[in-house]
């Protein structure tokens, strides 16, 4: 270790070498706040009424919510004009720009379509849901940037995938709990064409699933692979109403439930709340519903209702944690990272990441680690291996990394993490990226998350040539 003599008071002061220092952990405090990350937490639910100019979103009333840490909407769309006809260009224009206000105001999107406000009114025939999905092909295609799922829709009443009048499902007098057929299949596969590959659809119950896709959950073997079944999540929009979610689950209640616990650490968890009376009052509790979203998972869950569901968890005192911990929620506990490094050579540095939420990432989202001059501004960006759909809940992860800091750099670098959205309209926008947990990290100018570092690029510094492939740009 290098060594000078102090004169002045006669002992010997140590210098720490770069590598000495590399080996002292920064470490990050975790924050308790509420605040608004992409594809999570409670959404706002907004409804298309033709009577109504300028279609089913405002940016203005977004933004208000967003104010309010909320990031996501759900879109909701009746057809019953339409049950025999196409949908006009005129609808498909507002469609449009419904998803353009979205983009401007910083939210994703979760659509839904349906021909039906209520059981016993008809939805359509098989022929026509496949038509209209054909024509929202390009639309969807187009903005899929802003579409955080999509709730798979247009069949049975409010579009909830039970009371069809077209034989959509088989059910009918005497059936406990409906079943899916070919016509319900043709609606989920040509959803999923319709959409691109890294784009999910959610359907209403695990049996459901079973039926498309046999009963083994997804694992990491084949989660995220882009197949039908990785692609297809779930929604529950009766959760917590009645012992099985009023017909959500079946008598093997049990195993459909351990079926979403696994399931769903690769897709999406979605739905809301239906109602507070005698049949919820056993389930609705802040205990049981803290227990029952982690168990399964949840991303996120309608804000707008049921209203007197979410005043139990408020006066419980639970709603904060739920606010939290829906979906993913990171946050940074440590990094290594040496004090100099000398230019051509290699950085070699790691960090760990917990995440403290109930579920995880379900669309493709890159990692970047960035060097920014602290003088100039100018910055090298590195895209890391790393996949943060596998940054699971309840885990802490180890990303290590090394690679070449460019021969021309020099000077004084700050060091930061940032995991932009993966959509080329969407990448420089701050309010698209995920926010760590951690107290005075977040740069929301910027969408970056500072490690509190300074790194000193400095020719001086002793070094070999990095000979990997792996290079700060």
């Amino acid at each position: 270790m290098p060594s000078v003599w102090c004169r002045r008071c006669g002992l010997l002061a140590v210098i720490l070498t770069s590598a000495v220092a590399a080996e002292l952990p920064l470490t990050y405090e975790a924050s308790a706040e509420d605040f608004a990350n992409p594809e999570r937490g409670f959404f706002v639910q907004r409804s298309f009424n033709r009577s109504r100019a300028g279609g089913a979103l405002n940016v203005d009333d977004l933004r208000a919510a967003r104010g309010k840490q909320i990031a996501l909407v759900r879109m909701l769309y009746p057809l019953r004009e339409f049950r025999e006809a196409p949908i006009p260009a005129e609808l498909l224009a507002t469609i449009t720009a419904d998803f353009s206000r979205a983009r401007e105001a910083g939210f994703k999107v979760i659509p839904r379509f349906s021909y039906s406000s209520a059981i016993g009114q008809p939805d359509a025939s098989l022929d026509r849901i496949l038509a209209h999905i054909e024509q929202l092909k390009p639309i969807l295609r187009t903005n899929a940037d802003v579409i955080a799922f999509f709730e798979a829709g247009f069949a049975g009443a409010w579009g909830e995938w039970h009371s069809s009048t077209n034989g959509l499902f088989n059910d009918g007098p005497g059936v406990r709990w409906p079943q899916v057929n070919d016509k319900t299949r043709a609606i989920l596969m040509k959803l999923l064409e319709a959409l691109p590959s890294d784009r999910m659809v959610a359907v209403r119950c695990p049996r459901f699933k079973w039926a498309f896709f046999g009963e083994a959950p997804l694992s990491a073997k084949d989660g995220f692979c882009g197949s039908p079944k990785a692609r297809t999540g779930a929604i529950n929009d009766c959760l917590l109403a009645s012992p099985d979610d009023m017909g959500t689950y079946t008598d093997r209640m049990a195993e459909e439930k351990a079926f979403f616990h696994q399931d769903n650490l690769f897709v999406p968890q979605g739905g809301e709340t239906c109602s507070a009376g005698a049949a919820a009052q056993p389930f609705i509790g802040c205990a049981n519903a803290l227990k029952e979203m982690e168990y399964l998972r949840y991303n996120t869950l309608n804000m707008d209702y049921n209203r007197k569901v979410l005043g139990v968890w408020e006066t419980g005192g639970c709603l904060p944690e739920i606010r939290r911990r829906m979906g993913y929620r990171f946050r940074l506990v440590d990094a290594q990272i040496p004090k100099r490094v000398k230019p051509g050579s290699a950085l070699e540095m790691s960090f760990r990441v917990t995440n403290d939420g109930w579920a995880n990432l379900y669309n493709p989202r890159p990692v970047e680690l960035i060097l920014r001059n602290k003088s100039a501004g100018k910055m090298y960006r590195l895209a890391l291996a790393d996949d943060p759909r596998l940054w699971m809940p309840g885990e802490t992860i180890t990303v290590k990394v090394s690679a070449g800091i460019p021969v021309a750099a020099s000077g004084s670098y700050e060091v930061l993490l940032r995991l932009p959205d993966a959509g080329a309209n969407l990448k420089n926008r701050p309010e698209y990226a995920v926010r760590f947990a951690n107290q005075g990290l977040w740069e929301p100018e910027t969408g970056m998350n500072s490690l509190k570092w300074s790194l000193d690029v400095d020719r001086k510094t002793k070094g070999e040539r990095f000979r990997g492939a792996s290079w700060f740009k």
